[in-house]
């Protein structure tokens, strides 16, 4: 996975370069995000790891999916990923490139994570807080972990802050072996 990563940064910090000078940040966003979206698809999974096509046909197929919806910068990316076989760090390259962004404007992404739903009200007063914690615009994003039993857990960066039951049973159960 770090290879991956590693393999990537140079792509991203390529096309995030081209994109600031372009002054079309959020066009590449939203062009990169349409094309992260097919790589969600078992069919377009299938194109790229196969074996029984050549890498330009198989790259040629691939940018034919999104003609007439991405701009002609980023088919022109696609193609010189699928020329030098990289497709498949595509995942890496957008997320290298979205934190890039992030950094440029100053933003962090925060994931909450919660047995249950939250509610907008909820989500609002988080990011107010880690606003005011981490002195940046906030990206929150919500999802669902059952196995949480109850409570949340906020990420961001490589810090979590764990503010669920599992968590606080865990640690019930340790200080009543010690």
């Amino acid at each position: 996975m770090s290879e991956y990563l590693t393999q990537s940064r140079p792509y991203a910090e390529a096309i995030f370069q081209i994109s600031e000078q372009d002054d079309a940040i959020d066009s590449w966003i939203q062009d990169l995000t349409l094309i992260s979206n097919a790589f969600q698809d078992q069919a377009v999974k299938s194109l790229i790891e196969t074996p029984d096509i050549s890498q330009k046909e198989k790259t040629d197929k691939f940018i034919a999916l999104f003609e007439g919806e991405i701009s002609s910068k980023t088919s022109n990316f696609l193609k010189t990923l699928g020329e030098a076989n990289r497709l498949r760090l595509y995942d890496n390259i957008f997320y290298n490139f979205l934190d890039l962004v992030a950094k440029k404007r100053n933003q962090k992404n925060v994931t909450v994570s919660s047995a249950f739903e939250l509610e907008e009200s909820q989500l609002d007063k988080i990011k107010s807080a880690m606003q005011k914690r981490l002195d940046a615009e906030i990206v929150i994003s919500a999802s669902i972990d059952t196995s949480l039993i109850g409570g949340m857990k906020i990420s961001y960066e490589d810090q979590v802050i764990d503010l669920s039951l599992k968590n606080k049973l865990e640690s019930l159960k340790s200080q009543l072996r010690n």
